[in-house]
């Protein structure tokens, strides 16, 4: 079935063209990447396709009865409202629904409509239709899908009350997504789903949308997100739309094929236009003398005009132009920490840290959103004060710092001003290396606050690569970059001869830059000594227990430890809320989902009784029904809860 359908479709703003004549096909249970440069038009096609803004020319036909969600960059809330509340929204039909069949179920246990056969018939037929409707739609799952998304995209219980206008950009989006996630509308519409999530929330959506049964359309510049979800690639450049079938690492193999195959076709056409065109000079001129040339030169004229022209491939675009040296060798140890630690009032970040950087180590920082790297990262840099501890810089370091916040860049500057402000350069220097990040002409003179995220992560690399640091500091360099740019990034990263401390959710980039991982986890500092799949290999053998205790470090001055074997459960004798740990250190969570089962299995038979209408002719046994569904709901809500209290702790 096809769910979306563009025909033709055109959007300019003004005179710039962003899409031109796109028509393609979107099927039900399709999950499809939208990729392409930044500023080609996938936002602007995506809010095409969810009916936000319509198209010049052309159309997009949405079946009938397809329900669209979409989820932007920026979404906007009541600020006043609790997250939990936003987040219910999402299933608000659902929850109408359960008031309407706990109406319904009080309707037929009241005297005056059992004493209606009429009337009492009507309330039931009412209540089967919406009972068999609401467990159609999984709405006895629905308290414990919301516990899970939330979870899975990183929000703690204690979250769950909070205002949203009290969360930062990126939580909001996280929000946005909870919510859409939840509705489970027919078609989903992500734009850039990733940006503000952690490697474990980002693996968590990864595993969601492969099971979702409905059509997703995203855009992401997460190579491997992307090729552990989608199934179609639609590309947006040049104003057009073209499909690749397969995920991303397919359509990059496939659209060199077609590059390659599109050169061949272009020079051989070149070749044969060529010596039609020789030829017809020659008929030409020979034409004055005789008829028959004449003849002949007009129907290779002829032919030459029913060419169908095979347009020149664009082999190499204009990509950022970024490479970087360092200031000359600093000393061996390039940065030494003892005994760090971070807290912010009964809050530990970390403590008792030691880490020793050598020069020429390439290291990447990964953990949970909120553990304490972006903090780790200005302390190493002196912006921030440790709560206990000492971080000492080796001789000759010279440190280039990257804000993924962008705070060190004045929004009332224009882009070359920012330059101009925080380097030796003149201003021809200083466009000159603007031009290669891509600003030209009068685009140097944009104020740093009309930047997109995009642009101000350029304006960040352009000062560090101008700065000839050898202790390079970034903060998750690669959000709000393009595919190309991530590329281009990752090639100069990996080829620097100085010290890299990056923080990064980007798995493809962190493989290929880092060789070494630290882990922020549970207020310790873990050091894996291999690159990003090194550590996950060891990170997944401490999780099943198979771990040989090698691999990570830390400690005192990085000496050896055993690795923790950690199982999937809680290692401490707690009561929560009624939902008990044992003494061997595993939580009856098995029994409370066991219950669960046996008390939904109850409801949906109860539902199926209540649903008879011949039951109407018993008002006692109705009766004594609907009291034991509502029991049973109320035990089923009860057990929800307890099973959300002991899945937080796990």
């Amino acid at each position: 079935m096809v769910v979306i359908q563009a025909e033709g479709v055109s959007k300019s703003y003004g005179i710039n063209t962003v899409i031109a004549g796109a028509s393609f096909r979107i099927k039900a249970g399709d999950k499809v990447g939208l990729v392409g440069r930044n500023g080609a038009g996938k936002t602007t096609l995506l809010r095409l396709l969810a009916g936000v803004e319509a198209p010049d020319s052309g159309r997009i036909v949405i079946s009938e009865g397809v329900r669209l969600g979409l989820v932007e960059q920026d979404p906007s809330f009541d600020s006043s409202a609790p997250l939990i509340d936003v987040v219910y929204s999402g299933v608000q039909e659902l929850l109408d629904m359960e008031k309407d069949i706990a109406r319904l179920s009080r309707e037929m246990s009241a005297p005056d409509v059992a004493a209606s056969p009429d009337r009492l018939k009507r309330v039931m037929r009412d209540f089967a239709v919406l009972t068999e409707e609401f467990e159609r739609r999984d709405g006895y799952s629905m308290d414990s899908r919301v516990a899970g998304v939330l979870a899975g995209l990183g929000f703690s219980r204690e979250e769950h009350l909070r205002p949203v206008g009290s969360f930062s950009g990126g939580e909001r989006t996280r929000v946005a997504l909870a919510r859409a996630l939840l509705a489970r509308p027919d078609v989903l519409l992500l734009d850039e789903p990733t940006n503000h999530l952690d490697i474990p929330s980002t693996a968590w959506l990864e595993d969601f949308l492969a099971d979702y049964d409905g059509t997703v359309i995203v855009i992401s510049h997460d190579r491997q997100f992307l090729d552990c979800v989608v199934t179609r690639i639609l590309e947006v450049e040049d104003h057009r739309v073209v499909e690749y079938a397969g995920n991303y690492s397919s359509y990059v193999e496939e659209k060199q094929r077609r590059l390659t195959q599109q050169e061949t076709a272009y020079e051989l056409q070149q070749k044969e236009i060529a010596r039609l065109e020789g030829m017809l000079g020659r008929y030409t001129a020979l034409s004055a003398r005789n008829n028959k040339f004449a003849r002949r030169a007009e129907d290779i004229r002829k032919k030459l005009a029913r060419i169908e022209r095979v347009e020149r491939p664009v082999l190499k675009r204009k990509s950022m132009g970024f490479s970087l040296s360092s200031a000359g060798h600093s000393g061996e140890q390039v940065l030494r920490a003892k005994g760090l630690a971070m807290r912010f009032g009964d809050r530990v970040l970390f403590e008792d840290a030691d880490i020793v950087v050598r020069r020429g180590e390439h290291v990447g920082i990964v953990g949970r959103n909120g553990v304490g790297k972006s903090t780790l990262l200005h302390i190493i840099t002196g912006r921030t004060e440790p709560s206990a501890g000492t971080v000492r810089l080796g001789a000759g370091v010279v440190i280039g710092y990257y804000d993924q916040q962008h705070a060190d860049l004045a929004p009332d500057r224009t882009v070359l001003e920012e330059m101009l402000g925080s380097t030796s350069m003149t201003p021809q220097e200083a466009r000159n290396l603007l031009g290669r990040f891509l600003f030209k002409g009068d685009d140097v003179f944009k104020r740093v606050r009309d930047l997109s995220g995009g642009e101000r992560n350029r304006v960040e690399l352009a000062r560090i690569m101008a700065s000839g640091c050898n202790l390079l500091v970034m903060d998750e360099p690669t959000n709000h970059l393009d595919i190309d740019s991530i590329e281009v990034l990752e090639r100069a990263l990996a080829g620097y001869e100085g010290t890299l401390l990056v923080v990064s959710h980007d798995r493809y980039f962190l493989e290929r830059v880092a060789d070494r991982i630290i882990e922020v986890e549970n207020g310790r500092i873990v050091d894996y000594p291999g690159g990003y799949a090194y550590y996950v290999e060891k990170k997944l053998a401490r999780q099943t227990g198979g771990d040989d205790g090698s691999a990570p470090q830390g400690g005192k001055d990085g000496a050896n430890v055993p690795a923790a074997r950690r199982a999937c459960r809680v290692s401490r004798p707690s009561q929560v809320r009624g939902g008990r740990v044992n003494e061997e250190g595993a939580c009856d969570i098995d029994t409370l989902e066991k219950q669960i089962m046996e008390l939904e299995a109850t409801i949906k038979q109860l539902n199926a009784e209540l649903a008879d209408l011949e039951i109407y002719l018993y008002p006692d046994r109705m009766a004594e029904k609907a009291k034991s569904l509502a029991d049973a709901e109320k035990r089923l809500a009860e057990c929800y809860k307890k099973w959300e209290d002991l899945a937080e702790i796990i």
